[in-house]
């Protein structure tokens, strides 16, 4: 197929959208749909069980929205406007804490300590149990906010948590030398009968703790995406210049997985370039994603210093980047001039409004796709449902250039200036993650109707010749399909 002479880019993809073509069915091999595999990459070292990432924006992502991401398949990314270094790191380690087969560093408390310092630990970190240490530091007991209140109907801010605490001997502990899954972690729970399991070493130290809670999250949530620890998989975000360093640092200290370096135009070597080198000069090979860039020439770019690559200028629906300045590509024929430029995994990101837009960049070459208002609304998303007597229920979304969004971050309207973005009311819509399993479905029947038993045979075969299976619809054949 012929590349166009100014643009590397086939001529039947240039200037297009998702809407611009439909997916050719081909004869099914599937005998059913439930187990078609959906495995992909977010970068070249973080896998995904779903090819979904909620994006960098704090109307959607939160440490709630990453949990939620990771627990069916995907992964969510931290944003960092208007949000403090700390902040950041504590919304990874509140995610990286969320759900595991043993709490590797459970919260303490000394048993010389007053239970006025317990609820202030409990209530800093949102938790309901701390494990409690003797003045040598091994353990001694177990204090939990259950038993706190059962013990002390008048709140003596001052008792020592000696006092009330569940001693050792009356405590579920093991120590079995290693535990290395989550089912190893469920028989030791069965064995002792216990909702909470601390792991000790032969001398009475802390190794972790399980517990049921945690366990069974685990074992339910089957397609969770999970690193060798078997914690929730998160990313986070970082932008090129300022406090980057020092977040990044922080960041990784944490736990983060995978930082995305994220800035409105990566294709810049005054500024992006020297960041990434600076970046790998403190971090060396730590997976790195960068974006965003809409060209062959920008991907072509960062393929050789990034991990990852977002692709998209200007498709999303808080963005009016378009609008505002003229630039941007069609969204399918940015993923496909990414595509042809480089090897590294892309994130197409902005532009999906349905499922079968998500099945589109997949096959024209993204390994995964980042949604904003597509999970926004949620249960997960950050804000405040609000009660609007003319539209119900609803919550607020809005691009990270909006005037709103840079109104939180420069505390002043006379700071405000490139605004390329837009706040929207977005219908309340329960829990995102009724989102995401209909998403799921809807690519294995993708995968179905393309003639293979899973996305990554799919992407193989259509990502190398994908004019042989994007049929153009016509403006009748997009009514008929769309517009219903």
């Amino acid at each position: 197929m012929t590349r166009n002479q100014y643009f590397e880019v086939e001529e039947v993809f240039l200037g297009t959208t998702f809407d611009d073509f439909t997916l050719n069915p081909q004869c099914s091999v599937a005998v059913t749909r439930d187990s078609i595999p959906l495995k992909t990459k977010f970068s070249k070292n973080v896998s995904l069980n779903l090819p979904v990432v909620s994006a960098n924006m704090g109307t959607v992502t939160g440490p709630a929205m990453a949990i939620a991401m990771a627990q069916e398949g995907g992964i969510g990314i931290l944003p960092r406007g208007g949000v403090t270094i700390s902040s950041e790191a504590n919304w990874v380690k509140e995610v990286k804490r969320a759900e595991n087969f043993i709490i590797e560093k459970p919260h303490t408390i000394h048993s010389y300590q007053t239970l006025a310092e317990a609820r202030n630990l409990m209530d800093l970190h949102k938790i309901g149990t701390l494990l409690v240490l003797s003045e040598t530091g091994k353990f001694a007991g177990i204090l939990s906010a259950k038993r706190k209140m059962m013990l002390c109907g008048s709140y003596d801010g001052e008792r020592k948590i000696a006092d009330i605490m569940t001693e050792r001997n009356q405590c579920g502990y093991t120590t079995r030398e290693s535990i290395s899954s989550a089912e190893e972690a469920a028989e030791e729970l069965a064995k002792h009968d216990k909702e909470k399991l601390v792991w000790l070493s032969e001398d009475m130290r802390i190794r972790g703790l399980i517990t049921t809670k945690d366990i069974g999250n685990l074992l339910h949530h089957k397609w969770a995406n999970k690193d060798a620890k078997g914690r929730l998989i998160v990313g986070a975000a970082i932008g090129v210049t300022g406090d980057y360093i020092e977040r990044a640092s922080e960041l990784i200290k944490a736990g983060v997985d995978v930082i995305v370096m994220d800035t409105a135009h990566a294709h810049n070597q005054k500024v992006v370039l020297p960041a990434i080198r600076e970046f790998r000069k403190h971090f060396q090979q730590f997976e790195l994603v960068c974006g965003n860039v809409a060209t062959y020439e920008g991907a072509e770019f960062l393929s050789e210093i990034a991990d990852g690559i977002k692709v998209g200028i200007g498709p999303g629906a808080g963005c009016r980047t378009r609008n505002e300045t003229g630039v941007g590509v069609g969204q399918l024929d940015a993923v496909r001039s990414a595509f042809l430029a480089s090897s590294v995994p892309l994130i197409a990101d902005g532009g999906i409004k349905k499922t079968g837009d998500i099945a589109k960049a997949l096959c024209m070459g993204a390994s995964s796709v980042m949604l904003g208002e597509f999970l926004a609304g949620t249960d997960e998303s950050p804000g405040e449902i609000i009660n609007d007597p003319a539209k119900g229920r609803i919550k607020k979304y809005r691009g990270e250039t909006s005037p709103q969004a840079k109104l939180s971050i420069a505390g002043s309207a006379e700071n405000i200036k490139n605004v390329e973005g837009q706040e929207k009311d977005i219908e309340y819509r329960g829990s995102v993650k009724d989102i995401l399993r209909g998403i799921r479905e809807g690519l294995q029947s993708m995968v179905s109707f393309m003639g293979e038993e899973s996305l990554a045979s799919v992407r193989d075969k259509v990502n190398e010749e994908p004019w042989r299976y994007f049929r153009p619809a016509s403006s009748a054949t997009q009514k008929e399909s769309f517009k219903k």
